[in-house]
């Protein structure tokens, strides 16, 4: 899949854009299908290493996004695939800038 990622922290520079391995849902996750994401200042603090603790590198930021169910991990309920949602990723488990995101199911909501 495609994403936005960082590989060392600090200014725009860092960013790259390129292909980075489908996320696979654990157990209790679900495949979102990205179809937009937010800037916030959470995004480039993290890139610039303000918030650097956990991150594992490389890293794809974005912390809310929305989207449509791609897949669901076993225990995955509530949800269907096709289902229109979003959410807010959990530090330091970000990744709305990319294609697809794999993210716990309480963590997300039907859009209205």
């Amino acid at each position: 899949m495609k994403a936005s990622f960082f590989s060392r922290f600090g200014g725009p520079e860092v960013l790259q854009y390129g292909d980075l391995p489908d996320p696979r849902p654990a157990a209790g996750e679900v495949v979102v299908d990205i179809h937009a994401a937010s800037v916030n200042a959470a995004d480039w603090k993290m890139r610039a290493g303000q918030y650097s603790q956990g991150i594992a590198l490389p890293h794809v930021p974005g912390r809310d996004f929305s989207g449509v169910v791609a897949a669901l991990g076993a225990g995955a309920k509530d949800f269907k695939v096709g289902d229109a949602v979003f959410g807010v990723c959990e530090v330091p488990r970000e990744g709305a800038y990319a294609e697809r995101i794999a993210i716990r199911h309480e963590i997300l909501a039907r859009k209205p």
